[in-house]
């Protein structure tokens, strides 16, 4: 199948079915990050202004709730965070 033999419809199509598993894949990515975050745990994440590090204070079912040093509190979606270091 050549993507340029496709018609319009059909390129919607597939379009439709890529998004769908994208976002499949997506959300499975977050449950897997939210199953080993704990409270207290040190995570980082990408935001406009560079690498921004904190320890997760809220956890809930679409964000996790980062605060920073500089007593800032970020709502991050649980795909951006990096988890740095596990706590006991």
């Amino acid at each position: 199948m050549r993507i340029d033999d496709l018609s319009l419809d059909e390129l919607l199509e597939l379009n439709e079915i890529i998004c769908r598993r994208i976002d499949e894949l997506r959300a499975r990515q977050d449950l897997d990050v939210l199953k080993h975050l704990r409270l207290g745990q040190e995570v980082s994440f990408e935001s406009r202004e560079g690498e921004v590090f904190g320890r997760v204070v809220k956890i809930n079912r679409k964000t996790v709730v980062v605060h920073t040093e500089d007593h800032r509190q970020w709502k991050v979606s649980p795909g951006l965070i990096k988890m740095l270091r596990d706590i006991q």
